[in-house]
């Protein structure tokens, strides 16, 4: 179910991030030659191009957590608080040392439970 879970977020992310290599290369480049002042503002297209740029980042990365999470899943450790493993003691997740099945759903990178996820956001881990 967590495998099949996965692989369906990294085909979205995939297609997400053709989707947008197609429309980087269908709009006119900063580099172009060619770029009309009319059609596009160099600024605007600064900015387009950024933010692309940015979101091709996000996609990455978030694609890497998700192969990563497949790695734990075929060595056994997913789904299990990280911070259970690191130190038992500090891990105060209800399901210690389970991650809930409804947030591994939601979140399938997860490698922490919500209660450890919050202390580590504001730094009591």
């Amino acid at each position: 179910m967590f495998r099949k879970n996965i692989l369906q977020k990294i085909e979205e992310i995939n297609e997400s991030m053709q989707g947008i290599r197609s429309s980087d290369s269908n709009e006119s480049s900063l580099f172009s030659s060619d770029a009309s002042s009319e059609d596009h503002d160099e600024g605007t297209e600064s900015h387009e191009v950024e933010k692309s740029f940015l979101l091709m980042s996000r996609e990455s990365d978030y694609l890497t957590n998700l192969e990563k999470a497949l790695q734990r899943i075929d060595d056994g450790s997913y789904g299990i608080c990280e911070v259970s493993v690191d130190d038992p003691e500090k891990c105060e997740c209800p399901e210690s040392p389970l991650i809930p099945e409804e947030r591994l759903l939601a979140v399938p990178n997860a490698t922490k439970g919500v209660f450890c996820k919050e202390k580590k956001k504001l730094n009591l881990l």
